[in-house]
């Protein structure tokens, strides 16, 4: 079974809190961030996904372009998409804490990015109900 954390993103200010989900001690998110870093061809548009975050954050909407809602129908827990030409970040809502980023990809392997993201989230909440 998974361990989960949440771990809020201090560089991100505004009135709704940014977390990265960790698991089992790891954080995808840090990972799509150093694996991007690395290459430096989409250096840019990695800035532009924390400016993005920023104005989430701040309750500021975006254009679906940018932000869009990805939650399937009947899906209770809301899951959005930031968008850049070639990257992509991927969040779920949670109540309680605000907005929880889980993993980020490229355009080029959007869909399982999706199914391993939505994968996660499953994970993620199937143990927090058994808390409960």
């Amino acid at each position: 079974m998974n361990t989960f954390a949440l771990i809020e993103i201090e560089e991100i200010v505004g009135r709704l809190k940014i977390y990265k989900l960790g698991i089992n001690s790891n954080c995808e998110y840090d990972e799509f961030e150093r694996e991007i870093i690395k290459e430096a061809s989409y250096s840019s548009e990695l800035l532009t996904i924390q400016t993005r975050l920023r104005d989430i954050a701040e309750c500021r909407l975006l254009p679906k372009e940018k932000f869009r809602d990805i939650t399937p129908k009947k899906e209770m827990v809301k899951e959005y998409e930031i968008k850049t030409r070639h990257l992509r970040v991927y969040l779920f809502y949670e109540e309680q804490t605000g907005k929880v980023i889980v993993s980020g990809g490229k355009k080029t392997t959007q869909v399982k990015d999706i199914n391993h993201f939505r994968r996660i989230k499953e994970a993620y909440f199937n143990q927090q109900n058994k808390k409960r």
